[in-house]
């Protein structure tokens, strides 16, 4: 039998630790943790358009916009006519939004050190850096190897970056 394969336990690993925190920021806050996860993207980068916040997200585009919307009609995010391009907006968190994030964050530390508990601090700070390794990786090289090596991943490996 084929063991289960490390991206499967990332993917359930992430998606049970995101379920449980998204009921528990969504009781506290009002809000769950991907909205929390936009709220944080657009103040570490005022300014930022709706396309380059929809990539970031690694949502869809459609989930992107439902979860801005509810930012906006919250008061938590603004958003402004883009002076060179009136087509585009750029998006900024209002101080509502940055007190919802300064209330909120430290619970997200909260339930990180949690998740990470019954590691050693030794295995934590590997465990980082290997997580660190990887993502330098898939980002910069994963790419043009798989392409390499399997050429009729071309386009596809592209589309699923963009």
């Amino acid at each position: 039998m084929l063991r289960q394969s490390f991206t499967y336990q990332l993917a359930s690993i992430a998606d049970d630790a995101v379920g449980a925190a998204a009921r528990l920021f969504e009781n506290r806050f009002g809000f769950d943790v991907h909205e929390l996860r936009v709220l944080r993207l657009i103040d570490d980068q005022p300014g930022v358009t709706f396309t380059s916040l929809a990539k970031q997200t690694r949502f869809e585009r459609s989930a992107t916009s439902r979860i801005l919307s509810r930012l906006i009609k919250g008061g938590l995010v603004r958003r402004e006519i883009d002076e060179d391009d009136a087509r585009q907006f750029r998006l900024f968190v209002t101080p509502a939004g940055k007190a919802l994030r300064e209330r909120a964050d430290p619970l997200s530390l909260e339930m990180e050190a949690l998740i990470l508990s019954n590691l050693t601090p030794e295995e934590r700070n590997e465990f980082r850096r290997i997580l660190d390794k990887l993502s330098t990786w898939l980002y910069a090289e994963f790419v043009p190897e798989l392409e390499r090596r399997y050429p009729d991943a071309v386009g596809s490996a592209r589309k699923s970056r963009s």
